[in-house]
């Protein structure tokens, strides 16, 4: 058909489409004879089978033969190497180490808020009990490090692909007059992986037990980490209920129960990436050991002494050339004897353009611009930089709800409900929370503000939530305004009035 392009096909694959049409017709023409519909349908058939190409078995596809076992059982088979792969990625490659800490500065940054949003039996807002309670979320979070275990939560899920959340009682947080909530990372190396089989009605499958219904009730973890424990403080596994365990991942697939580490794409291409950088270091280094040659038609000639060009008789052997050339020194050498200058062309002119390309596809991976992960913008436009970090912020915002949902929000549900229980602050259980993220300033800020300030006046936004997408407490800008102007400050429309009132007089 005119307009479209046909793609190229190779003599073997028009002779097998061939091959494949005649026995196709030969086989129909015989079930014809007997029954005509049914070779309509076995030629039908034949031919949708056909336009499976991705399944095509012959040339170089034939090697590739994936299994298809359920995600559990190859995690189960792959899990522990790629999880030891990827943390030496993250600890030798350059690229990789510096990318997680830019998305954990963009994800993460200073760290997400609670905005308590309780409202009483009248509907109104209890503002009194509302920053009450987000001072005692505050005063909690620096008690038990919360922020690092933010960080340190994000990073697992990129290296590990999931990681173990131990809430637990400490006595220490009540003497001090904290909830006596702590919490634990776990690394899933603890996970005892070997058990596997019943417990009473429940199953156990790589560490997990699983009700009748599917569902997780508990863990089976070493209290140690496998890696540090000896024979002598080594202890078996012992059982940790879901109620005060969590375990933190990402499901991919329906029947996978583990987290696979979000760097598994880039762990082998990053990898052939470091080895071709350092054989091209080694390549250059070689190279560059030879610096010059100095040649002679007739070796044999300066096998003993020789005068050197300028014939003041003193007399010097072959062996007494310099190993290195002072700068803007005039040096003799015997007749015959030539100069050459070894050429060093490591890296060559391929090395620029596959470094490029390779960083555009590890980029793609952890959804990241190729400019923002390799720190390269010489070749970047404001329009095409401005584009990918739109791009970029709206993966970073992507992982914020996740982090939201997996951590922070069941962070949140376990303090108070330790609070009901040990009875320390007089706040309720149940509080609404809106969690304020880490933004970004605008990438035009006048275009970007004059938008905001239309869309504002149209009724299309709000301040409230044009101050949570910049990443500021919408209450503490309120706040700062009013203290401004009990300072002296007009605000808002009354700075508008008086530069009219002043205009005009």
């Amino acid at each position: 058909m005119a307009g479209f392009p046909v793609p190229a096909l190779s003599l073997e694959a028009i002779n097998l489409s061939k091959l494949y049409d005649r026995w196709t017709s030969f086989c129909a023409s015989i079930i014809g004879s007997v029954a005509p519909r049914a070779a309509m349908q076995y030629v039908r058939s034949r031919k949708a089978l056909a336009t499976y190409s991705a399944a095509t078995k012959s040339g170089p596809n034939q090697a590739w033969l994936p299994s298809n076992k359920s995600a559990d059982e190859i995690i189960k088979t792959d899990h522990h190497l790629i999880r030891a792969r990827s943390r030496a990625l993250v600890r030798d490659s350059s690229h990789v180490s510096g990318a997680l800490r830019k998305i954990n500065n963009n994800v993460i940054y200073k760290g997400f808020s609670p905005q308590v949003k309780y409202r009483g039996r009248d509907g109104n807002l209890r503002v009194s009990v509302n920053r009450r309670a987000e001072n005692v979320f505050k005063r909690w979070e620096k008690a038990v490090n919360f922020r690092e275990k933010e960080n340190l939560t994000l990073r697992h899920l990129w290296q590990d692909g999931e990681i173990f959340v131990h809430y637990f009682y400490d006595d220490d947080l009540l003497e001090n007059g904290e909830i006596p909530l702590n919490i634990e990372l776990l690394e899933c190396d603890h996970l005892d992986t070997s058990r596997t089989g019943p417990n009473g009605n429940n199953v156990i499958k790589q560490g997990i037990e699983y009700n009748p219904k599917g569902e997780s009730v508990a863990y089976w973890l070493f209290p140690e980490h496998p890696g540090d424990a000896t024979w002598l403080s080594w202890s078996g596994s012992r059982r940790y209920p879901a109620e005060v365990m969590d375990h933190l991942f990402v499901r991919e697939r329906a029947s996978q129960n583990r987290g696979v580490p979000w760097l598994t794409a880039l762990i082998m291409e990053m990898r052939d990436f470091s080895e071709y950088q350092q054989a091209e270091r080694i390549a250059a280094r070689l190279a560059a050991a030879f610096g010059i040659f100095v040649t002679t038609p007739d070796p044999e000639q300066y096998s003993g002494d020789f005068s050197p060009i300028g014939g003041d008789g003193a007399q010097q052997t072959a062996e007494g050339l310099p190993d290195y050339l002072e700068p803007g020194k005039i040096q003799p050498l015997p007749p015959g004897m030539d100069i050459k200058q070894a050429s060093n062309e490591r890296p060559g002119s391929t090395y620029e353009p596959f470094t490029k390309n390779v960083l555009r596809g590890a980029s793609t991976g952890v959804g990241m611009s190729y400019e923002a992960y390799s720190n390269d913008y010489t070749d970047a436009s404001y329009a095409s930089a401005r584009s990918a970090s739109l791009e970029e912020r709206r993966g970073y915002q992507v992982q914020q709800r996740l982090m939201i949902r997996l951590f922070h929000q069941k962070a949140w549900d376990h303090l108070w409900k330790m609070n009901r229980l040990a009875r320390v602050e007089a706040l309720p259980e149940n509080m609404s929370v809106v969690w304020q993220t880490p933004g970004w300033p605008w990438v035009d800020p006048d275009k970007d503000s004059k938008a905001a300030e239309r869309d504002i006046k149209n009724g299309l936004n709000s301040r409230h939530k044009v101050c949570m997408e910049r990443g500021t407490d919408y209450e503490e800008v309120i706040e700062d305004l009013q203290q401004e102007e009990k300072d002296g400050f007009p605000i808002n429309d009354k700075v508008e009035a008086e530069n009219a009132t002043a205009n005009s007089e």
